[in-house]
């Protein structure tokens, strides 16, 4: 069967999974999209690969670009046809005007790409039980009445010693304002949908100043290092308010599934 000029037969199991993972990981590049979908087992060949990524290019379904800040590697997002497509498809998403016409995007090519590398990490150690996109957490918050606090980066759900723990993630690479922050501490004690929120920094300064936002009413909100979770995962030991002594990330995770909160020496 031939089909018109400049159109293509979409896969069920090869082209269509793709396509929602660029989508929900807003930019991703053609190394971290490889290994999303040898991962999840969509994709095992190197050079299939290449070649579906090339002809959805080519049909304007993907967008290949280039950043400054990622010297040698290209950058994937999805054209404005397959996310019009994908949301008539049903996936949670919100397709605004400013999305089509997006300028000074570097910021959230950096963004995006240092989450899927978290999320990645959780991937290959076989610990991830869902991902749910920032993508997917506008829209909920956005049309329903059952949103969260606030847009996180994402909501992960993950398994250890035989259970499943619920977390709410944000990543930060440089400082907001600091109005956004107390918007924020002021927000986060409403929570209801999650226990945890876990932010992952760059580095200490960055710590230290997110984390003196947010007081003795935040005992949920941890903060660590991106790097410690690349390294240690649910290993990795986090900041609490309003306690000084470390705690493992699994620990607290632990301790919110029981309802046990852990005790520890006030600041």
């Amino acid at each position: 069967m031939r089909y018109p000029k400049d159109t293509i037969q979409l896969s069920q199991s090869r082209d269509l999974p793709l396509l929602r993972q660029v989508l929900h990981s807003e930019f991703v590049t053609r190394a971290q999209l490889f290994e999303f979908m040898r991962l999840s087992h969509h994709e095992q060949s190197r050079k299939s690969f290449d070649w579906r990524v090339r002809r959805l290019v080519h049909s304007g379904l993907l967008k290949r670009q280039t950043s400054p800040a990622c010297t040698g590697e290209f950058i994937f997002s999805v054209g404005w046809g397959a996310a019009v497509r994908l949301q008539s498809m049903g996936e949670y998403c919100l397709l605004g005007r400013e999305r089509k016409n997006r300028t000074n995007i570097e910021p959230n090519i950096l963004h995006a790409l240092g989450l899927n590398d978290i999320h990645l990490s959780a991937l290959r150690a076989g610990l991830l039980v869902r991902w749910v996109s920032s993508v997917e957490i506008r829209s909920q918050n956005e049309l329903t009445r059952f949103g969260y606090a606030k847009d996180y980066d994402a909501i992960l759900t993950v398994r250890a010693e035989s259970e499943e723990h619920s977390f709410a993630l944000e990543y930060e690479r440089r400082p907001k304002a600091a109005r956004y922050y107390r918007h924020l501490g002021a927000a986060i004690p409403g929570e209801t949908r999650v226990t945890r929120v876990l932010y992952l920094v760059t580095n200490y300064d960055l710590l230290q100043f997110l984390s003196a936002f947010f007081n003795h009413d935040h005992p949920q909100v941890l903060f660590g290092l991106v790097s410690d979770w690349h390294a240690q995962l649910l290993g990795m030991q986090v900041s609490r308010c309003p306690y000084r002594t470390p705690i493992h990330v699994r620990e607290t995770l632990a301790a919110a599934l029981t309802g046990n909160e852990l005790s520890d020496t006030p600041r």
